[in-house]
C-alpha cells in the first residue's frame, strides 16, 4: 500500500538485483522518519539540520508521527533495512559508498526504534553580526542619528553556526545546547562595547586568547570565535569533548573566513595536569592547550551551575585560568591597546530558573569575591530553553539570565 511521502515496499530496490548506489541512497532517503517543513539540509554534509526554534520534543514528535505511518508495513521496511546491513554490497565501486549505505540504513533503523535510539539532532543557530559590520549602530545605546545609514543590500547581517547534540542527553548536560548559551552568544557584539570589556576590543582581532569553560556543545565559544574574530579555546570534560571537537570542526570554515580560530580540549575543574581519570585512565587536563595557569585574559562561561558544589568549583577554575593583571592595568577600562594581560575579565551568565538557581548564583558571586574577583559590570536579560516546553508545542521555559563581568580587585 502506498502512503504519501513514503516509498512503497514494492519499489524498494532489491539487493539481489545489485542496484546502484544512487538508487539505494534515494530509497533510504525516502525512508527518513521525518520529512517535515522545519527541516533543511546542510549542503556540505548532507545532514538534517533543524531550525534552532524547533524544540527537541517537537522534532521527536514529528519523527514519531512519521514513523507511525509506516507501522502497517513496518515488517517489510525492517526486513529491507536489515537486508542492507547484512549484505556485503560487493558490487558497489568503493568502500566509501558501502559505508555510506550501511550508515544510512542504520539511521533509518534507529529512527524506528523510539526515543532512546533516535539519531543526533543537528540545529542551525543564527547570530547577528556586530552592528558596525552591517551599517547599524556601532555601540549599544547609540541613537539612530549616529548610524551611517541602512545596511548595504548584499552585506551579510548574520552568521549561522551548525551544532550537533547527541540524542541521549541523560545526565550528560553538556550534550544539550542550553538557551543561556544562545542568549549570551547573541549578546557578544554588544558585550564587546560594554564598559567592562571595551578596553579588550582592540586586542581581540590580534589573537587575544579567550577560554570558554564548560563549553558543552560549543555554541558560545564558536560564536565568540566568529563574531569577535578571536582565538578561542573551548573546554569541557573528557566525555563531552569528542562531540564538542566535532562541532568545532563543523564550523571551522566559517570561523576561519571570519578571521577567528577555535580549538577544543579537556579541562576538568580542580584537576591537576598530571592527573588521569581513575575509571578510564584518560587525561583530565589537555596540557597542550593548558600548559600553565593564568594564561587567558578573557574567560567566558554560560549556564555552568546546576549543583551546590559548582559555585566554588567554577570560581576556582576561573581564578586558575584567568590571567593575572599587569601591575599598571588593574582598573584600566580605556580603549587603548597594550598588554594582552591588561585588566583580564571573566564574563559569566547564569539562568535564574527557580529559587535553587538563584541561591547558587548568589553563592557563586560570593565565591568569586573570596578570590578577589568582583563585578565591574552586570545586568539581566531574558532567556528561554525551547526544549523544556511546558505550555504546548513551541512554548519553552522562559527565565531571567543574570550576567556579570568580573575583574581582579
Amino acid at each position: 500500500m502506498h502512503i504519501s511521502g513514503l516509498v512503497p515496499p514494492e519499489l524498494f530496490p532489491a539487493m539481489r538485483q545489485q542496484p546502484s548506489y544512487v538508487d539505494i541512497m534515494a530509497c533510504l532517503d525516502g525512508l527518513r522518519a521525518s520529512q517535515s517543513d522545519p527541516l533543511a539540509l546542510d549542503d556540505e554534509r548532507g545532514e538534517q539540520v533543524w531550525d534552532c526554534a524547533t524544540p527537541r520534543d517537537e522534532i521527536e514528535a514529528l519523527q514519531a508521527a512519521s514513523a507511525h505511518e509506516v507501522q502497517r508495513y513496518a515488517n517489510a521496511v525492517s526486513r529491507y533495512l536489515n537486508s542492507i546491513i547484512m549484505n556485503d554490497l560487493s558490487w558497489l565501486p568503493g568502500e566509501e559508498e558501502r559505508e555510506a549505505v550501511w550508515t544510512a540504513a542504520s539511521r533509518r533503523i534507529a529512527e524506528r526504534c523510539g526515543r532512546t535510539a533516535m539519531g543526533d539532532i543537528t540545529r542551525r543557530w543564527p547570530l547577528p553580526l556586530p552592528a558596525e559590520e552591517t551599517g547599524g549602530l556601532a555601540s549599544p545605546g547609540a541613537s539612530d542619528s549616529d548610524s551611517d545609514g541602512a545596511s548595504e543590500p548584499n552585506r551579510p547581517v548574520q552568521v549561522d553556526l551548525v551544532i550537533k547534540e547527541p540524542a541521549l542527553v541523560g545526565d550528560s548536560l553538556g550534550f544539550k545546547t542550553w538557551g543561556t548559551s544562545y542568549a549570551m552568544a547573541r549578546m557578544l557584539p554588544a558585550l564587546a562595547h560594554a564598559p567592562g570589556l571595551r578596553h579588550l576590543q582592540p586586542l581581540l582581532r590580534q589573537g587575544l586568547p579567550v577560554l570558554e569553560l564548560g563549553a558543552g556543545t560549543g555554541l558560545l565559544g564558536l560564536a565568540a570565535a566568529a563574531l569577535w574574530r578571536a582565538d578561542v579555546v573551548l573546554s569541557d570534560l573528557a566525555t563531552i569533548v569528542p562531540n564538542l571537537a566535532a562541532n568545532v570542526e563543523r564550523n571551522s570554515k566559517i570561523i576561519q573566513a571570519r578571521g577567528g580560530r577555535a580549538r577544543a580540549g579537556v579541562l576538568q575543574w580542580g584537576a591537576s595536569r598530571d592527573q588521569n581519570d581513575a575509571r578510564t585512565g584518560t587525561v583530565v587536563v589537555d596540557t597542550d592547550l593548558f600548559p600553565q595557569d593564568h594564561q587567558f585574559p578573557l574567560v567566558l562561561v554560560a549556564d555552568p551551575i546546576y549543583d551546590e558544589e559548582h559555585p566554588a568549583l567554577l570560581a576556582s577554575a576561573i581564578d586558575a585560568q584567568l590571567a593575572l593583571a599587569d601591575e599598571d592595568g588593574d582598573d584600566d577600562d580605556g580603549d587603548g591597546g597594550g598588554s594582552k594581560n591588561k585588566s583580564p575579565r571573566a564574563v559569566v551568565m547564569v539562568p535564574l530558573r527557580d529559587r535553587q538557581t538563584e541561591t547558587m548564583a548568589a553563592m557563586f558571586v560570593a565565591e568569586m569575591a573570596e578570590r578577589k574577583l568582583v563585578p565591574v559590570d552586570e545586568g539581566e536579560i531574558a532567556g528561554q530553553d525551547s526544549d523544556w516546553a511546558t505550555g504546548g508545542a513551541g512554548v519553552g521555559c522562559e527565565f531571567t539570565c543574570s550576567w556579570w563581568v568580573f575583574h581582579r580587585a
